[in-house]
């Protein structure tokens, strides 16, 4: 297999090609690209892409926002994607990764570390509640620049105003109150995923608004979204509606440890 900087002339078909084999984010990738192709890699099986690794800038943070590829890929070929990606960059900045089970071993002899566990939370049906008029209203708050650029600052301490509005996508849907926010949008015609979804600390009521709202407009496909497995209450609220866990995952970072209010991730 070959490792190297993305083939560009086919990447859309690639990307469509390999979406039809594993969940993946197409729009992020193709947005990655245009922000700075340094930061993309691909592993190629032929002329077939098998794999992807994208990365993009923040003020303070570099996070590795994709790294998806196909079961024929091995760990040496996994080691060898993320050390070229390593060999060119320069870098000084905090690096983040959400990393599933399989990939932790390999981040960490990179010189990661644990910053903390994960659950991927899926929902698949099942919530019964009401869903008034008062609360739609509520929830859709159309001012919601504001309150993304204050919440999502106390959360993760750097302005990312830019990054999360420029990841909008066609099929958005952006919720918010005085409290948070919360972003979703389409992997593909069946699963929805929730991220990012931010709230400020111990405003219980107001994310059980937006767990309805996004259940309410988004219910009947599949939802996903990663929650911090040790802050019960955040954990408690997606149970109560019926969401499952995957545990296993967990965020993880190199360089200078990152100054993030996990307690207020309700999705990463």
């Amino acid at each position: 297999m070959f490792v190297g900087w993305i083939r560009k002339n086919s990447l859309e078909k690639d990307l469509e090609d390999l979406s039809a084999k594993v969940l993946l984010d197409k729009l992020s990738i193709l947005k990655a690209m245009e922000d700075d192709e340094s930061l993309c890699y691909g592993i190629y099986d032929g002329t077939k892409l098998s794999g992807i690794l994208t990365a993009i800038n923040l003020e303070k943070t570099l996070l590795i926002n994709n790294f998806v590829y196909l079961s024929n890929v091995n760990k040496t070929i996994r080691e060898r994607i993320i050390s070229l990606f390593f060999k060119n960059i320069t870098t000084n900045k905090t690096i983040l990764f959400l990393a599933k089970t399989d990939e932790i071993d390999i981040f960490k002899s990179f010189d990661f570390l644990e910053f903390g566990k994960f659950l991927k939370a899926t929902y698949k049906g099942g919530a019964v509640f009401n869903f008034t008029n008062a609360m739609s209203k509520y929830i859709s708050n159309e001012n919601y620049l504001p309150i993304i650029k204050q919440v999502d600052f106390l959360a993760f301490n750097e302005d990312r105003v830019d990054f999360i509005t420029k990841n909008a996508k066609q099929s958005s849907l952006l919720l918010s109150t005085k409290f948070g926010y919360q972003h979703s949008y389409a992997l593909d015609k069946a699963i929805i995923k929730i991220s990012p979804w931010i709230m400020d600390i111990e405003a219980f009521d107001d994310a059980e608004k937006l767990l309805r709202g996004v259940i309410y407009h988004r219910g009947l496909k599949i939802l996903i979204t990663f929650i911090p497995a040790d802050v019960p209450d955040i954990v408690e609220l997606y149970e109560s509606y019926n969401f499952k866990f995957e545990s296993g995952y967990k965020l993880l970072y190199k360089n200078e440890k990152p100054n993030i209010n996990i307690e207020m991730i309700y999705g990463f």
